[in-house]
């Protein structure tokens, strides 16, 4: 399973010539950005004055947590973009030497943020990369045995940056206790479905969830030596039924609460306030067995300020879920990922993905 090879490589490369980076088509890609909370959003696309990734679909996106002005972008074919300046300019990072690299998730080491970690198809090949220089050098860590897998998700515990959890589209649980220089498995699927999303509580370091891609959700309370299936059951009498949380899509765990954790499923936006053991329904304005909630964000220093992203519809709450305020963005991709500045949270960056 372990695989370990050093890609050394300059990142002042650029792939691409012309106007804009070849993408699923239209102008309306790469990232966009909100300076006001979520009123408005803007297109962040620029490489230079003559370059910029307009027509790119981002699948990933993450802010250093020490530094806003620096932002990742992972995409559909054409790698990892970083800006400095909180998406003002872009720059590509040659994380390979072979094309298209697609990235599906990126993290960022809490303690140290130029130890960054991306799950990518390179070359046709599942891999886990790791960067110690924010992006300048990569080093291979993991790759899949054979070219039908590919890894989907990794998530590093805030308590503990050295613990790493990295879910395939085989259904696989992996994990690492040393920042991803060796590996375990810990988890198989019974149906193989691909864990496609996850994340680790803010206060307890052995808890963690994960979503099995539309059709439940996983819990370990030990840091990964057993797991459980999460199941809706009834916080009050108003629920005397338990069922499966099929549907899943999305997943966020509360940055201040320990215990809370949101769920994007077919019966729409689910809350736990009790690390799964029950489950209430957050009333969002969509209607969610038509479409899913791509993702899910939380204000980092207000946890009743909560935002998801509904095809090209931005949704936001400032009081736990009970109101909604809409916003429609004039574009015709799906606005793929949401993420806070840490620092400050007015400022939200949104990933846009051709589907």
């Amino acid at each position: 399973m372990k695989t370990k090879r050093m890609i050394l490589i300059s990142a002042s490369v650029l792939f691409f010539a012309g106007c804009s980076l070849t993408g699923g088509g239209g102008n309306d890609g790469g990232a966009y950005r909100s300076d006001d909370g979520g009123k408005t959003f803007s297109p962040k696309v620029a490489v230079d004055q003559n370059k910029n990734i307009s027509s790119v679909d981002g699948l990933s996106l993450t802010v250093n947590p020490g530094n806003g002005n620096i932002v990742y972008l992972g995409t559909k074919s054409s790698g990892i973009f970083k800006s400095e300046n909180a998406g003002d300019s872009w720059k590509q990072l040659q994380v390979a030497l072979t094309m298209p690299t697609k990235i599906y998730s990126l993290a960022i080491d809490p303690r140290n943020p130029d130890v960054l970690f991306a799950t990518a198809a390179i070359g046709g090949r599942g891999k886990i990369v790791r960067s110690e220089d924010a992006g300048a050098t990569w080093q291979e860590i993991y790759s899949e045995p054979t070219t039908t897998g590919v890894v989907l998700s990794l998530a590093i515990n805030p308590q503990k940056p050295e613990n790493i959890f990295a879910g395939t589209d085989q259904g696989q649980i992996i994990f690492s206790e040393d920042s991803g220089n060796t590996w375990r498995n810990l988890y198989w699927a019974e149906k193989g479905q691909a864990v496609y999303k996850i994340a680790i509580d803010s206060v307890d370091p052995d808890l963690a969830y994960f979503v099995l891609f539309q059709s439940g959700v996983l819990r370990t309370t030990d840091g990964g030596q057993t797991f459980q299936e999460l199941a809706r059951h009834a916080r009050t009498d108003t629920f005397s039924f338990s069922e499966k949380l099929n549907g899943a899509v999305s997943l966020k765990t509360d940055p201040q609460r320990g215990g809370w954790v949101y769920v994007g499923d077919s019966e729409g936006l689910l809350r736990s306030q009790d690390k799964g053991d029950s489950w209430e329904v957050v009333k969002t304005l969509s209607r969610p067995s038509e479409i899913n909630i791509r993702s899910i964000a939380i204000n980092p220093q207000n946890s009743d300020e909560i935002v998801c992203t509904v095809a090209q519809e931005f949704y936001k709450s400032v009081d736990g879920g009970v109101n909604w305020l809409p916003i429609q963005l004039k574009v015709n991709r799906t606005l793929e990922v949401v993420e806070y500045n840490p620092q400050n949270p007015a400022q939200i960056f949104v990933a846009m993905n051709q589907r």
